[in-house]
């Protein structure tokens, strides 16, 4: 089996490793195509700190080849591959995929039934990336207990803060997304995101309008190419609120709760959504969510270890990491 495999910082390697054998309850799978991640470059440039050697990938799709008798899959089916899963094994409780354990930037991998998810064919193999930022969108709107009619700042208008808004909408929530990237801006407003506004001495003022003089019924703080402060959020915020501050990637977000602890506000960390992906699939399968403004490339595995050194030098230089969908044909 071929395998790519982080031997040092830097050094993405192809390698052989020893055929996989099923289980009663573990399907085979064929890996057909991989995410770039944000956090596969911070492993690779050596920030995240992991044990070497150790294959890379924490996102993937597959087809099924063999499926053992309990496995709740069969041939043929096209699965995705969940980059977090519960390890009773680990400190934390939980196996990360290209980072605690090894991921999918590989031929075969084994996996059980809370490993993979059958896909609808109602969701391509493009929306399949965006199902971390749905499940992700899905556990937010959960722990901040969001209701219909409140009205919602989130700050950073990535690709995870357009999914944020758009899924705030399908629950019926009024979300106002803050970006200081104009064409953040704009692609918000083409996915059907209607208050967008720029960070600066303006904000307040517009938020109170949007709001009727009221301020926010809860925040969110998305670290992913965000560089407004993070403890600027507490004062966009009604009293006896929520805030949840999110990174998928173990970034450090120093942040100031005086104001916080002044309003009694409760302040969610959230890293991983590892519960909501059955309820991401089923949102995209019902085209909840637009992904035209999202742009999608596609490129032989071949291709990972010049993009991975072309991310890590953008990232050193102080650049953001590049909005746009980077997949991975894997056909070895």
């Amino acid at each position: 089996m071929k395998i790519w495999q982080l031997a040092s910082p830097k050094n993405l390697q192809r390698a052989e490793t020893p055929d996989l054998r099923i289980s009663e309850n573990t399907a085979k799978v064929k890996v057909t195509k991989a995410l770039l991640s944000e956090a596969d470059v911070a492993t690779y440039m050596g920030a995240l700190k992991v044990k070497t050697p150790l294959t890379l990938g924490r996102y993937a799709i597959g087809q099924v080849t063999e499926a053992g008798a309990e496995s709740f899959m069969k041939k043929g089916d096209r699965v995705y591959l969940a980059g977090t899963t519960e390890d009773e094994l680990s400190p934390d409780g939980l196996k990360v995929a290209g980072a605690t354990a090894d991921g999918f930037y590989r031929d075969f991998v084994l996996a059980n039934a809370d490993e993979a998810y059958v896909l609808p064919a109602s969701v391509s193999d493009e929306s399949a990336f965006l199902i971390e930022a749905v499940a992700l969108a899905e556990k937010v709107v959960d722990e901040m207990h969001v209701s219909v009619g409140q009205h919602i700042l989130v700050l950073g208008g990535g690709l995870y803060g357009n999914i944020l808004c758009q899924i705030l909408i399908y629950h019926r929530a009024v979300p106002i997304l803050v970006d200081n990237n104009q064409e953040r801006l704009e692609r918000a407003k083409k996915s059907g995101i209607y208050y967008t506004f720029r960070f600066d001495e303006t904000l307040k003022e517009n938020v109170l309008k949007v709001t009727g003089g009221r301020l926010a019924d809860g925040a969110v703080y998305l670290a992913f190419n965000n560089r407004i402060e993070a403890s600027s959020v507490f004062n966009f915020l009604a009293r006896d609120t929520y805030v949840a501050f999110c990174a998928l990637t173990g970034k450090p977000i120093n942040v100031n709760v005086e104001n916080a602890m002044k309003n009694n506000v409760t302040i969610k960390g959230i890293t991983e959504c590892r519960e909501y992906v059955s309820s991401a699939i089923n949102i995209l399968a019902n085209k909840a969510v637009s992904i035209s403004q999202f742009s999608f490339f596609t490129y032989p595995e071949e291709a990972l270890p010049e993009k991975m050194q072309e991310y890590a030098e953008l990232i050193a230089s102080g650049t953001n990491f590049p909005e746009q969908v980077d997949i991975f044909k894997f056909i070895f």
